[in-house]
């Protein structure tokens, strides 16, 4: 008998549409293992968006990721999971012994507000979006109950994990999205992804981080569409797999447009496959990362010019995620992950906002690194910035 991973990727490889009734949520997390991931991350990054962007037979108009947990749905007094019976079953030390049951998959509302690294930036930058909200965060289902059987959506629940020195770990199947939209009759809406918030009003997506538990320290992967101006700007854009150029550098003067990112057929194939619409085809990889430094010592850079618009020249997911973290009362440490004042070996330019980079600093989380007297004064909320900035309560 074929073991359950194989069955679940022979499914995508054979064009199987991905429901949420059809696999366990974590399933296409574990068929794109470390091997993956590690030696052919953009191949990973796209499997991961054929999955997440994936229709959802009970949910016309809305792909996989829409009917997943947003914050607002996580960080309340008592957070459900989207179309789900109840709660999930959560065993001793808060371990999830069985997910909730879900009745029919659901959208929940799409709640925007401001990207939260613009609103946080020490020199307040311009949002690239809507002057009402532009982004929202979403979690699947391996997340959230994580969060939930573990009462880490509370400070109380930070607060018990920090004492106990408990590291806080996401299981292998964990996926969040992060998600940004402008309203759709200010783009040529035929080429976007469209989707429709509860008043009526219709937005396109024009970025999108997806970050994935399948390593340790997850894979991140940034996604934009290919009209963006300044897609490319400062690192470059790359994408090893399904693009026909697969490296395009940035352009000497920022803010235009670059070619479109062309598809070659191994991509087409697999979106169609996954029963993606072709106008996923009109979005393009910027690029993948899996570590915090190159084989030789470099500082690794993945930055959207949407979700990190103002400081892509320095921004570094991994980094900053790393940085999240909370103190003893559970409250974080830090409310972003930018080098605050700027350091001028970090950042190119001084009087602007600046992303870390690089091999995260002890210091973000010890007095005295390193030596006998080393105490911890901060951990890490396993890189997910939500816990330490909504978790609620006192």
């Amino acid at each position: 008998m074929e073991n359950k991973m194989h069955w679940i990727f022979r499914l995508f490889a054979t064009g199987a549409i991905f429901t949420l009734a059809s696999i366990p949520l974590d399933g296409f997390a574990q068929s794109v293992d470390a091997n993956l991931a590690i030696n052919r991350p953009d191949e990973a990054s796209w499997r991961f968006l054929a999955y997440v962007a994936g229709p959802v037979a009970a949910t016309p108009g809305k792909v996989l990721f829409e009917t997943w947990a947003s914050n607002e749905d996580t960080f309340t007094p008592h957070p459900i999971f989207p179309g789900a019976k109840g709660d999930p079953s959560c065993g001793q030390s808060g371990a999830v012994v069985a997910a909730a049951e879900i009745a029919t998959p659901l959208a929940s509302p799409k709640i925007l507000s401001l990207p939260a690294l613009q609103q946080l930036a020490p020199m307040g930058l311009v949002p690239h979006g809507s002057p009402d909200g532009s982004e929202e965060v979403r979690r699947n289902q391996a997340t959230f109950d994580y969060i939930v059987c573990n009462q880490l959506f509370t400070k109380a629940g930070l607060r018990s994990f920090y004492n106990a020195g408990r590291p806080i770990s996401a299981p292998v199947g964990a996926m969040e999205v992060k998600a940004n939209w402008v309203p759709a009759d200010e783009v040529d809406s035929a080429n976007y992804y469209v989707s429709e918030a509860p008043d009526g009003k219709k937005y396109a997506l024009i970025a999108m981080h997806i970050s994935s538990k399948v390593l340790p320290n997850w894979t991140w992967a940034t996604f934009e569409h290919q009209k963006n101006p300044g897609r490319c700007d400062y690192t470059g854009c790359h994408d090893a797999y399904g693009a026909v150029v697969a490296d395009v550098d940035a352009n000497d003067v920022l803010g235009r447009p670059y070619s479109a990112c062309t598809k070659n057929n191994a991509l087409k194939a697999m979106l169609s496959s996954a029963g993606l619409s072709p106008v996923w085809e009109h979005y393009c990889l910027k690029g993948s990362q899996t570590d915090f430094v190159s084989a030789t010592g470099l500082p690794t850079h993945l930055g959207n010019s949407v979700t990190e618009a103002g400081f892509a020249d320095t921004s570094s997911c991994i980094t900053c995620h790393a940085r999240a973290a909370v103190n003893a009362k559970g409250i974080k440490t830090t409310p972003a992950g930018f080098v605050d004042p700027p350091i001028p070996a970090l950042c190119p330019n001084p009087s602007g906002s600046c992303s870390p980079n690089g091999a995260p600093d002890p210091n973000w989380f010890w007095t005295n690194p390193g030596k006998l007297d080393q105490a911890a004064v901060a951990m890490q909320t396993d890189f997910i910035w939500s816990i330490a900035r909504f978790a609620i309560g006192d």
